[in-house]
């Protein structure tokens, strides 16, 4: 029987760890008694509980919990995932892909306004907005978003729009495109948006929104691995309770770049890192 995906994305882990020859234990050090003890510098929200009874909490699959064993949760999270940052899009178009409601639109806005509102940026063109996901209100959206910042919108109704939107592009303009949502479980779905894809030459980035079950952030994360992507943007992380999700997704090869944590266009994105991660899933809700 062929494996799924969430099999996969424990296969991935294992390989990660291969040549790591510390002495651990099968799962993630627990708290002490004391209700002062802190992994990671961040005290246990409930002293009896521990960090494998957290993971479990945020529903991150057991051979995950067991890979994350280590001296600090942080630690285990630097063995088992990639953190990093997303593609340069001023080289190569940074398309941004997800299911219908999760939170590409508003991500990709934030990443247009950031690189506006940046010093380093303020004598370079604009980025460039490619709009492919033609829903009803989807375009309205995404322009009333960067309406404040004269970011030019390109909608992207044929395969010519799209090529020539990047053959005419400015020396140095990045090029953002926010593509249709889709389902991964329909190859005719994923089909259109990798053609998308390819007729623009774009890098591929998931955006996954925290509070998914983890089988099925792990379904989908591998489903765009397989695709070609190599990162991914956790968006609605300030809505979500339980985030295990993003991080059985994550473990399918992808490498974990931004959290979305506010619906504000400025400043509402968080470069993720291990440390930042830890923070989150020891930090529950109260």
């Amino acid at each position: 029987m062929q494996d799924s995906p969430s099999d996969t994305a424990s296969q991935k882990v294992a390989e990660r760890r291969q040549g790591n020859t510390r002495e651990e234990s099968a799962v993630p050090e627990q708290a002490t008694d004391d209700s002062t003890t802190a992994t990671n510098g961040v005290a246990l929200p409930v002293s009896h509980l521990t960090v494998e009874d957290i993971l479990r909490w945020h529903s991150v699959p057991q051979p995950l919990i067991q890979a994350l064993a280590g001296k600090t949760l942080a630690d285990g999270l630097s063995n088992v995932l990639s953190f990093g940052t997303l593609p340069d899009a001023t080289q190569t178009p940074l398309a941004f892909g997800g299911a219908s409601g999760s939170g590409k639109t508003l991500v990709l806005a934030k990443l247009a306004a950031r690189y506006i509102l940046a010093e380093e940026h303020k004598d370079r063109p604009p980025p460039l907005i490619i709009a492919c996901d033609h829903t009803a209100g989807s375009f309205a959206k995404l322009s009333a978003l960067l309406q404040p910042y004269n970011i030019p919108i390109i909608q992207g109704n044929s395969p010519e729009i799209l090529a020539d939107a990047v053959l005419h592009k400015e020396p140095g303009q990045p090029i953002l495109v926010d593509l249709p949502g889709i389902c991964v479980y329909s190859p005719v779905s994923m089909g259109r948006m990798m053609q998308m894809v390819e007729r623009v030459g774009a890098t591929l980035s998931l955006v996954l929104p925290a509070g998914l079950d983890a089988e099925e952030s792990a379904d989908i994360g591998y489903a765009f691995a397989q695709q070609g992507a190599t990162t991914m943007v956790a968006s609605k992380m300030d809505q979500a309770g339980r985030v295990g999700g993003i991080i059985a997704a994550a473990a399918c090869g992808l490498t974990l770049t931004y959290g979305s944590c506010s619906s504000s266009i400025v400043g509402g994105l968080v470069p993720l890192n291990a440390p930042i991660l830890a923070n989150r899933l020891l930090t529950l809700p109260s």
